[in-house]
């Protein structure tokens, strides 16, 4: 009976809708508490990096369980974050206040909490940057952004003290906090730096190594001549043997672990005497660079749980769809014996398909269903079947491609001048638009400038990574355009040089719509359910999918298991001469878009090459032949 049983669960699992399905994916996150709904549990938010976005979910769960349901309601409560963010309340009042990086200043923002019956809200109460007495003069207390900074009480007396590296960049200074030394409450933001190489440790500028019981500014360790400040490290301070002393949690740019330091000194005088490199030891952190370490309690038992997650501001220094570790606290809070327990909190239940998501809808399948195919932004696919209906649409994810692509490009396919014939809008990473105009033989170039269409923020990147959409808005062809910036601009098409920007035009096609997504935007749009209404999907850098005018199930976020049915790879794209097609299809047909055939052979294995030299240059439909139907593919002819 149980071997019968098991199957059974097991099937259920795979078709259960999955909680926060259109988050739109993590990469580079910290983490934060506070009771949004005032209903007395903390919630949960999440600050990613990559891109600046604040995301807020609250707690469902109850003891000892994990549910985090995300809701959008309080995001554009908070102030504009860059960077890093920590959470925490100086004031005493119970509300936790929000601390981050002044862009432009190397310095620290403050904003205090004065949230009311469940609406947060923040005022701010230090800009552009937090100072402390330092050798007779009060001085901006140095935060960049690639530190994190340890903000904590650390002489037990209440208030919030502050650790930071120096400006050389080996040594952490010591800025306390004399709130209640000088006013009897921590309600104010008084610093002076009283230590400048607190623990006695010092940190090689140019490695991870760590030399303890040493202050030697500089002599006897490595120092760059040409540039001696630190490249990036994360500090994080917490009691982790119960001796009632602040230990050390550190991380280094371009190393992929924790190391913890352990404090043999007393409560006014930090000594770290001891270092153990790979921590937790039950399995250690191994993230691609520099994780910062947040420790909170998740599955609501009372005792604080460790999550980690990258902090490099390198947009390639992400785990992908591995980017936030949870270790669940089997000990105590005194003595915590940290177990990991998965290297995908919340991602496992959004869809997240690594670095970048590029969205397009089509028919994959040919069911007459619009599915969802995503790129990524290392040129593989992850297809999502609609499974659903075409009034009730619903996606589930049914296959993965292999990395195909050899450079960044997204490519749309529209019949712009309504001739019959197919042609091609081509973004590229400087964010115009190059314009291919369909011929019955292939396509012919236009433009590199097609609309004088420019995405890219030049005051801040030299690239745009524009990403081209066009879809038809009462009885008005407009061309949707993502960006490196996280902007979505709208353009209506029109034969004139340039194009008309209509922005505007957003709040009328998707009220809910926010300004920016992060970086890297995407944008695919379409009637899903037959409203009259575009559904809107937009993908970033986080390698997630956001949902707009719609609420559609994902089903499953794992593998079908029938995907090497369902698998059909078609590469390369563009081809010169060789064309592999690897299906479990029957048969197959090449057509050109005017829909004569050029190419009719039968199938015998699961990869077929094909030889196209002969074939015109331009774009061609592949038609494979599968036991469930047809299946489309169209590839470009060089």
């Amino acid at each position: 009976m149980k071997r019968l049983l098991l199957p059974i669960l097991l099937l259920a699992v795979l078709v259960m809708p999955a909680q926060n399905p259109w988050v739109g994916g993590l990469n580079a996150c910290q983490f934060g508490r506070m009771d949004f709904n005032e209903d007395g549990r903390k919630d949960l938010i999440v600050f990613d990096r990559h891109g600046d976005r604040l995301l807020c979910f609250l707690n469902q769960g109850s003891e000892g369980e994990i549910r985090y349901e995300y809701t959008s309601a309080y995001d554009a409560a908070f102030p504009k974050l860059n960077a890093w963010a920590v959470f925490a309340d100086y004031d005493g009042d119970g509300k936790e206040d929000l601390f981050t990086y002044s862009k432009g200043w190397a310095g620290i923002k403050v904003y205090r909490n004065v949230s009311v019956q469940g609406h947060p809200e923040f005022e701010p109460v230090v800009s552009p940057y937090l100072t402390s007495w330092q050798g007779g003069g009060e001085v901006n207390i140095l935060a960049t952004d690639a530190d994190y900074p340890a903000i904590v009480d650390l002489d037990g007396d209440g208030d919030l003290d502050l650790l930071t590296f120096g400006v050389m960049g080996t040594f952490i200074e010591k800025h306390l906090n004399l709130s209640m030394e000088r006013y009897g409450c921590r309600d104010s933001l008084t610093f002076e730096r009283t230590d400048q190489c607190w623990g006695r440790v010092a940190e090689n500028d140019e490695n991870n190594v760590m030399y303890l019981d040493t202050c030697l500014f500089g002599y006897g360790l490595t120092v760059a001549k040409d540039d001696f400040r630190h490249r990036g490290a994360t500090v994080t301070v917490r009691d982790m043997n119960g001796d009632g002393l602040m230990d050390l949690l550190l991380a280094d740019v371009d190393y992929p672990g924790l190391t913890l330091l352990t404090n043999g000194g007393d409560a006014d005088n930090a000594l770290m005497v001891s270092q153990t490199e790979r921590f937790p030891q039950s399995y250690p952190v191994q993230l691609p660079s520099m994780p910062v370490p947040f420790f909170t309690d998740i599955n609501n038992d009372g005792i604080d749980d460790l999550l980690v997650s990258p902090f490099d501001p390198n947009l390639m220094a992400s785990a992908g769809t591995e980017s936030v570790w949870l270790y669940l606290n089997h000990g105590t809070n005194e003595i915590p014996d940290f177990q990991l327990y998965t290297k995908s909190f919340l991602q496992d239940q959004m869809i997240d398909i690594g670095k970048g998501a590029y969205p397009v809808f089509t028919d994959w399948d040919g069911d007459g269903l619009m599915d969802l195919k995503v790129k990524d932004f290392e040129g593989g696919f992850t297809v999502f079947k609609n499974v659903g209906t075409a009034l009730q649409p619903a996606f589930e994810q049914v296959s993965q491609a292999e990395d195909v692509a050899s450079e960044w490009t997204a490519q749309c396919y529209f019949d712009v001048d309504q001739d019959g014939l197919v042609d091609l809008v081509e973004g590229n990473v400087n964010g115009k638009l190059t314009f291919y105009k369909g011929h019955a033989n292939g396509f012919e170039w236009i433009t590199d400038f097609w609309g004088a269409v420019d995405v890219c923020d030049h005051s801040s990147s030299y690239y745009g990574y524009s990403v081209p959409t066009l879809f038809c808005y009462q009885d008005q062809l407009l061309l949707c355009v993502g960006s490196e910036q996280g902007k979505l601009f709208l353009y209506r098409v029109s034969e004139d040089a340039a194009f008309e920007e209509v922005g505007d035009l957003w709040e009328a096609i998707c009220p809910t719509m926010p300004e920016s997504f992060g970086i890297h935007s995407a944008a695919a749009l379409a009637d899903l359910n037959g409203d009259g209404v575009l559904e809107v999907v937009v993908g970033n850098f986080a390698g997630g999918l956001q949902l707009f005018n719609a609420e559609i199930p994902v089903n499953n976020l794992g593998i079908s298991e029938q995907q090497d049915d369902l698998e059909v790879l078609v590469f390369p794209n563009p081809v010169s001469s060789s064309l592999h097609v690897i299906s479990t299809g029957s048969s197959l047909r090449i057509m050109d878009l005017c829909g004569r055939i050029v190419r009719e052979q039968e199938i015998s294995s699961s990869e077929t090459i094909l030889d196209v030299s002969d074939l015109p240059s331009g774009a061609y439909l592949l038609s494979l032949t599968l036991y469930r139907g047809l299946v489309n593919r169209i590839f470009l002819k060089r």
